[in-house]
């Protein structure tokens, strides 16, 4: 006596590891846009705390009177700071600071902030600058 199956349901081997090479080419394009979205994240949490050494240094330099602003070079290193964003993370060099004092004439200083550091491999920097008036 023989069988016939007339109503073939379910799915054979070849329609599951069809299936599964479709999804796992649909999970590896969501790891490497989620890989992307890291990468940019953490460039921009470095980037946005130079800017805050940058503006701590120019708050500094307001403060400092008119006549003491003279220093010009390499300032120093700060190393990436302890903040929630950098928990458990180091920053290789930290960040290289720089000022630069031009007289604009007696009564004027500019000041530029540059702060430099890197990440995978490559440098970035943001420059900051104020314009000093002696006080009258």
């Amino acid at each position: 006596m023989r069988i016939v199956l007339s109503d073939k349901k379910g799915l054979s081997l070849v329609e599951v590891m069809i299936a599964l090479v479709v999804l796992l080419l649909v999970v590896l394009a969501l790891m490497q846009t989620a890989l992307l979205s890291i990468d940019a994240n953490m460039n921009n949490l470095l980037r946005d705390e130079a800017v805050n050494i940058a503006e701590q240094h120019i708050i500094a330099i307001r403060n400092t009177p008119f006549d003491s602003v003279t220093a010009t070079g390499y300032v120093a290193d700060a190393p990436t700071p302890e903040t929630k964003a950098f928990r458990n993370f180091a920053l290789p060099g930290g960040y290289a600071i720089r000022r630069q004092v031009t007289d604009l004439g007696l009564d004027n200083k500019q000041v530029d902030i540059e702060v430099t550091w890197t990440w995978k491999g490559e440098s970035y920097t943001h420059i900051i600058n104020s314009i000093l008036r002696r006080p009258s």
